[in-house]
């Protein structure tokens, strides 16, 4: 299981400039690795990843079963998951049914807190590190039992039963995917 320095590191090198770093320290702060823990209590950490096509400028999208909206592809953390990264890869897999992802951020591209609606059980408040992967749009995905439709949509045609916040998020959480690999490109090279 991931260990709260690793996760204070990973939220800590988040790239993009968020008003809600100091909520998640908060967190930290309060309840410590409960905070890693959906059994712990309502609110706590989860992993998700935006997996986009940068040659067509599409985002995989899977309407997710509970909230029976169209989001991003994420979840909680569990046993295996050694880091934030490793949770929003697996996540990102396991969700969208992707043989491979031909690029993953190193480090988070964007946080955000979520409120959650009754459907969601015990889960009150979602505090979730966004990371972002690349595939092509010529994979196929597949339907996990987490979701009712995976597919790919253009940034000019998203569904209309996007999750709310992802209507202004979206675009510039792609932007900061396409950043963040040529960030990383620059630093291999």
């Amino acid at each position: 299981m991931i260990r709260l320095d690793t996760a204070r590191a990973e939220v800590g090198a988040t790239s993009a400039s968020t008003g809600f770093r100091p909520d998640f320290e908060y967190l930290f702060s309060t309840v410590g690795d409960a905070a890693l823990r959906r059994e712990a209590g309502g609110e706590h950490i989860t992993a998700s990843c935006v997996v986009v096509d940068p040659d067509t400028e599409t985002v995989l999208l899977n309407h997710h079963r509970k909230a029976d909206l169209w989001g991003q592809f994420g979840g909680h953390l569990e046993a295996e998951d050694d880091s934030l990264c490793s949770a929003a890869h697996r996540e990102a897999m396991e969700e969208s049914g992707l043989s491979q992802l031909s690029w993953f951020s190193p480090a988070p591209i964007d946080l955000h807190v979520h409120d959650l609606s009754a459907s969601f059980g015990a889960c009150e408040r979602h505090f979730d590190v966004v990371f972002a992967a690349f595939a092509s749009v010529d994979q196929a995905p597949t339907v996990s039992e987490e979701s009712l439709a995976v597919n790919w949509f253009p940034l000019t045609a998203l569904p209309p039963s996007l999750m709310p916040d992802l209507v202004v998020r979206l675009p510039k959480l792609y932007r900061a995917a396409v950043e963040s690999q040529r960030v990383s490109d620059l630093h291999r090279g």
